[in-house]
């Protein structure tokens, strides 16, 4: 078996030197692949490496007596987090919870989070790169193992050597050598011990490996995927597939077919050279059509002196605030001749959140699409805004070439949809781990002015394969998912400080009904806030349209308390939350009463790639999970429909999937638990806190002048030392 196998992999390098005249591909060489369990590394151990800024893959590895089953993420610039599903395919778990090696019962199934810390970055050949991490940090920590590793990289070849603690077993290494685009060559010496792994004393490997090698190749196709086949401990052949993507780009798995041009909008028609050139109600009318046809806004308002323009307008389509203004700034740019400068007040609800003043010769770079001098970005100004801009921004001496107010206010303002909504569960404990339901959403959502705002979605169950008791929400009875009236207003300091009050009341989810209540004061540039949240709800009965638990629902007992007792539960927080500079990372702590009476805080950290959120939490009330210091921990997703569906279909949506993972398979339901929210302050603003909107403007506009087809991204890791030096 040996022999055959050092066969094939001999025949599939020679294969890959015959194919790669006739290989096109964009990949370059020095791309890291991920290890068995997706962390990116050798076969089984780690690298010093890391996937870039905000990147990631997804797969599923068999590798006999294991299976992995994972998605790994570069959540910082330094810090790559991989959290997988390891199964034990030869240890089962019986109907009854027992635990045994004869093939009775599911298999084995363990959840994990691996964490590697990049410390140090090399781009030197002779300087290595540095990391330390942790294995299986959270939950049963059947595999959890320390390591510290580095890796020296010259062009193709990359040298790795580390240490490595409990099932590690000490000092490994290996090299990586991308002899082609598309093909690696991987070779690691593994003295893994996986004698520690076990499940209640059951072990699926009990005995050392046969050899303490592995070897194979990476195939790696344009468009993302990846596959894998080795030889490995010298007994197995161990495959591999995994699809990477880009949380950081515009698209989900890889540019759409059109340009950034075309993604952006580029106006046609003749541009006024000087502001005498056309009439300002014909400049103004040339505006309104071209925002009609490349930006989907709402309620315009827009006002024309002899040397500045102001653009009041609500985003409706998009769901990034900053991709929407940048798009406004090319229609700017291609229709206005020179001028001092151009303010943009997105609005919400009816409400100024933020007004951005631009230097006229921002306009004239996105004319040209050269900013190599970042002075007119320098040069911009975010602040809060108030209702009286458009009295307060021109100047006294000025008058109005032209106004026009509330054009454009039909669009958007109602949205009837149907959308499939696809609801996977996940969990170890059951005899059916993989549970799903499908069903479908008939949604109706109203953008008023004034601060309202309404949201309604009726589901349908379509098929439901769901069987989880303390999931009775997930029923196949046709019900309310959401029906929310909300309502936002700003009460805007002398200070320049941000206060925002936002209050949403009905059915809040599939299981709460109620109401929320937040107060935010934010800084002058959003980035600390401080605040309340309030709230009182009610169990919904998870078999009726609409209507309401007599009781508190038990979920673990699978049954009402006593109808005597205060069905209404209350949550009463003060909170507090920070924007850690240059990451778009938000640091949120709460403390209280959470809704089953516990007290305690939930800590939260969200990274934020202008419009999409992956983020974790923790929880702590005087409620611990058994074998744990805390109650229970989770992930948050935020992805627009616009990344993952503009890869094939280049549109633009204002739809986002929110969901929220826990990480712990077993506890006590209630316990740490808050009420839902349709949209949070967190929701609402985050994308429009100046701090937040003017780095995601910059990074949109810096990419849409210097942008090239035919150039690959540069990388995006660094190390944590880098960011302590504040080194770019």
């Amino acid at each position: 078996m040996k022999k055959m196998g050092g066969l094939l992999l001999l025949l599939l390098f020679l294969l890959g030197l015959g194919l790669e005249g006739a290989w096109a591909s964009s990949f370059v060489g020095g791309k890291p692949t991920g290890a068995n369990p997706g962390y990116v590394g050798l076969w089984e151990y780690p690298t010093a490496e890391m996937p870039d800024d905000g990147t990631g893959r997804f797969g599923a590895t068999y590798a006999s007596p294991y299976s992995f089953y994972y998605v790994d993420l570069a959540w910082l610039p330094w810090l790559e987090i991989n959290t997988r599903l390891s199964t034990f395919d030869n240890v089962h778990v019986s109907w009854t919870g027992a635990i045994n090696n004869k093939g009775i019962g599911r298999r084995y199934m363990d959840k994990a989070i691996d964490l590697k810390l990049m410390l140090h970055h090399s781009d030197l050949w002779y300087i290595p790169s540095l990391a330390v991490g942790v294995t299986d940090i959270m939950g049963t920590e059947l595999m959890k193992a320390w390591y510290g590793v580095a890796t020296w990289r010259r062009d193709r070849l990359a040298l790795t050597l580390g240490y490595g603690t409990d099932r590690m077993n000490g000092l490994f290494g290996g090299v990586t050598w991308d002899v082609f685009d598309w093909l690696t060559l991987k070779a690691e010496y593994s003295p893994m011990d996986y004698s520690q792994d076990q499940a209640s004393g059951h072990k699926p490997h009990p005995g050392q490996p046969k050899k303490k090698y592995n070897v194979g190749v990476v195939f790696r196709a344009p468009w993302g995927m990846e596959g894998s086949v080795s030889w490995q401990r010298g007994e197995e052949w161990v495959f591999s597939l995994s699809q990477r993507f880009d949380l950081a780009g515009p698209y989900l798995f890889g540019e759409a077919p059109n340009s950034l041009q075309k993604h952006y909008g580029q106006p046609g028609g003749a541009r006024a050279a000087q502001w005498g050139d056309v009439p300002p109600d014909v400049l103004g009318a040339r505006i309104q059509e071209a925002l009609s046809e490349f930006v989907r806004v709402r309620d315009v308002e827009l006002g024309i002196t002899d040397r500045k323009v102001v653009l009041a307008y609500e985003n409706y389509g998009h769901s990034s605030h900053a991709e929407a203004m940048v798009r406004v700034l090319v229609v700017l740019s291609s229709l206005l001749p020179h001028l001092d400068s151009v303010v943009l007040v997105p609005s919400l609800r009816g409400i100024p959140v933020v007004a951005a003043e631009f230097p006229g010769e921002l306009l004239f770079a996105l004319r040209s699409r050269d900013l190599d001098s970042k002075e007119p970005l320098r040069a911009a100004i975010f602040v809060w805004a108030d209702g009286d801009l458009f009295e307060r921004l021109v100047p006294q001496n000025s008058r109005w070439l032209y106004h026009s107010k509330g054009f454009m206010s039909k669009r958007g303002r109602h949205t009837l949809k149907a959308m499939p909504v696809y609801e996977p569960r996940i969990d170890r404990t059951l005899d059916d781990d993989y549970q799903d339901r499908w069903s479908l959403d008939l949604i109706y959502e109203g953008r008023y002015s004034n601060g309202w705002a309404a949201f309604a979605d009726v589901r349908f169950p379509l098929r439901n394969e769901v069987e989880i008791p303390w999931e009775p929400n997930m029923s196949d009875q046709i019900r309310i998912h959401q029906a929310v009236v909300s309502y936002l207003r700003s009460l805007k300091g002398q200070d320049e400080t941000g206060l925002w009050l936002l209050g949403e009341a009905g059915w809040l989810g599939d299981q709460d009904f109620g109401l929320n209540l937040w107060g935010r004061l934010y800084s002058k540039d959003g980035r600390w806030w401080v605040g309340a949240r309030l709230g009182v709800f009610r169990d919904r009965d998870p078999w009726s349209f609409a209507g309401l638990a007599e009781g508190q629902f038990r979920y673990a007992l699978l049954s009402f308390d006593d109808k005597t007792a205060d069905p209404w539960r209350r949550v009463a927080w003060l909170q507090a939350g920070y924007d850690v500079p240059g990451l778009n990372l938000d640091l949120q702590v709460s403390y209280g009463r959470f809704a089953d009476s516990d007290t305690g805080a939930r800590v939260s950290a969200v990274r934020r790639w202008d419009d999409t959120e992956v983020g974790f939490w923790l929880t702590r009330t005087d409620r611990l999970t058994p074998g744990k210091d805390f109650t229970n921990a989770g992930v948050t997703l935020s992805l627009p429909a616009e990344k993952w569906l503009g890869s094939w279909f280049g549109r633009s949506s204002a739809h986002s999937w929110e969901q929220e993972f826990t990480l712990l398979s077993t506890w006590r339901t209630d316990a740490g638990r808050e009420p839902v929210a349709w949209r949070s302050p967190e929701r609402l603003l985050g994308q429009l806190r100046p701090v937040a909107l003017r780095k995601n403007v910059e990074l949109l506009l810096t990419d849409y002048c210097s942008y090239d087809p035919a150039s690959a991204r540069t990388t995006s890791v660094r190390g944590l030392s880098d960011y302590l030096l504040k080194k770019d």
